[in-house]
């Protein structure tokens, strides 16, 4: 299952909007935008690490 899979499923499973996301762990809107929409699979280190930290979620469970 590829990153962008596994984080829309952690969102709709917890409600959570990609505005909200982007707000709380400091990353531009656009970038999540771009891992949902495949067209970034392979985000940079500082993006997941800070998706990760404010799902509560391990690096490893999100790639």
């Amino acid at each position: 299952m590829a990153i962008n899979d596994k984080l829309n499923r952690i969102l709709k499973e917890r409600n959570i909007s990609v505005n909200k996301l982007a707000k709380e762990a400091d990353i531009p809107v656009s970038n999540i935008y771009k891992i949902l929409d495949k067209k970034n699979l392979n985000p940079g280190v500082y993006t997941v690490k800070r998706i990760a930290e404010y799902l509560n979620v391990t690096i490893e469970e999100l790639i």
